[in-house]
Order: C-alpha cells, then structure tokens, then sequence
C-alpha cells in the first residue's frame, strides 16, 4: 500500500496549500482596507480638523528634515533625483506602456490588474487631496516647489501603487528563485520616494504615511480580488509567491 500512502500525502499537500492561499485572499483584503479606512481616513480627518499633536509633530519633523538638507547640500541634491523615481506623470506613462505591452502579449488579467492598481491609488489619492485640502509645507528658504494640495502624497501613493503591482505581475512573468527581491522593491523604492518628499520640503510626514498607506492598501485589495476572480474558475493562486496570472510564465499550477 505505500503507493496508496503517497497518494493521500499529495493530496494532503495540496489541500494544504488551498487552504493556505483561501486564507491568504481575506488576508489581503482585511489589511488593504484596514490601511485604506481604519488608517487613512482617520489620518485625513486629523489634517482636516488641525489636530493639535499631529499637526505639531509634523512641522517639527519638517522644520528639521529642511535644516538639515540645507546645512548638507549633498542630501536635497540626492533627493530631487531619487524623487522622480515616483513622479506621477513617469509611472502614469510606464503604465500605460506596460499595460499596452501586456495586452499585445495576450496577459489581459495581468494588463487589467496592472491598471486597475495604478489607476485606482491615483483617484483615491486625488479624491484625498480634495477633502482634506491641505497647504503644503512653506519656508523661506524653499529647496523645492510643488503645486496642488499636499494631503497625501501623490509621489508615495503612486510609488507604492505602481511598484507592489509591478512586482505581484513580474512574479507571473519571471520563472525567478528570488523573487523576494521583488517584493523588497516594492517596499524600499516608495519608502525611499516618500522620503525625498520631506526632504525636499514639499510634504508633510502625515502625507507620505497617507501616501504609501493608499498605495499599498489598494493594491493589496486589488490582489485579494483578482485572486478571488481565478478562485471562482478554479485555478486558486498565491499571489506572493506566483503572482495573479503565474501561467504567463509557463507555470502549471495543481487544480
């Protein structure tokens, strides 16, 4: 009977992993809309009210971040380059191209979550800077300048949008063993963007944390859906380690 053993072992791994990726789905969504209600909004209704702590922390860490970029010239000069990493109009364009390329390519799925990621984190962050309306930060030694309301921050919110989704769709386009790096990128570029927002003196910290919390938030919602949308045909996923589409990479997955 051992043939018998071996067979009920394989289906009791691959039960495992349903299990694992059915929990995996409500997951995502719990922690995307946690990050996108339960933190953002309260956060912009703070801005909103002029919440005494909050407001505070911010011009304090501000007021330091631009002294110290302007007593070392080197860090604003790092920063206006590292900041266009993240600007809107450049993602907004690489996404377009991307998912254009997808399309030609036949990965609908994967040109439909690319966009639905990138433009959906951008309307929410519009729809932000609308309520909240918040001046930008003003000094009078200014590093930088940027226009529209600072409540939150495009650059993160795209940052954030745009690089989590990218890696989610390189993880079903690359047969790739460290994958992991990927999921790094996604955390470490928007950081690193959100950061040259407050050095260069045109966002708050309050802003970029909104920013990133959006971006990530949605995206991760995002995920939970289109994972849920091939668990209704059949062909579950985990999305963090193969993606939303993992065939477009030539991997067969156990159904």
């Amino acid at each position: 009977m051992p043939g018998a053993a071996g067979a009920n072992s394989d289906v009791t791994v691959t039960l495992d992993e349903r299990r694992q990726r059915d929990r995996l789905r409500p997951a995502l969504l719990a922690g995307g809309l946690f990050a996108l209600v339960v933190l953002v909004v309260p956060l912009g209704a703070l801005v909103r009210g002029q919440w005494g702590p909050l407001i505070r922390l911010d011009h304090r860490v501000e007021g330091a971040a631009h002294e110290d970029a302007v007593e070392h010239g080197i860090v604003p000069a790092v920063a206006k380059v590292v900041t266009h990493v993240g600007a809107p109009l450049l993602l907004e364009l690489v996404t377009a191209a991307f998912v254009i390329w997808l399309l030609v390519r036949g990965h609908r799925r994967l040109a439909a979550y690319m966009a639905a990621c990138v433009a959906g984190a951008y309307t929410l962050s519009t729809t932000g800077k609308m309520l909240v309306d918040r001046a930008r930060p003003v000094f009078e030694d200014p590093i930088s300048h940027a226009r529209g309301a600072s409540f939150p921050s495009g650059h993160a919110t795209g940052s954030a949008a745009f690089y989590l989704a990218l890696a989610v769709v390189l993880l079903s386009l690359l047969a790739w063993p460290r994958r992991g790096w990927l999921l790094l990128m996604a955390v470490v570029v928007p950081v690193a963007v959100a950061v040259t927002r407050v050095v260069l003196g045109v966002h708050y910290v309050s802003d970029v944390t909104a920013g990133l919390l959006i971006g990530w938030g949605w995206t991760a919602a995002c995920t939970a859906f289109f994972t849920a949308w091939r668990a209704q045909e059949g062909r579950p996923v985990a999305p963090l380690e193969e993606g939303v589409e993992p065939e477009a990479a030539g991997v067969e997955l156990e159904t």
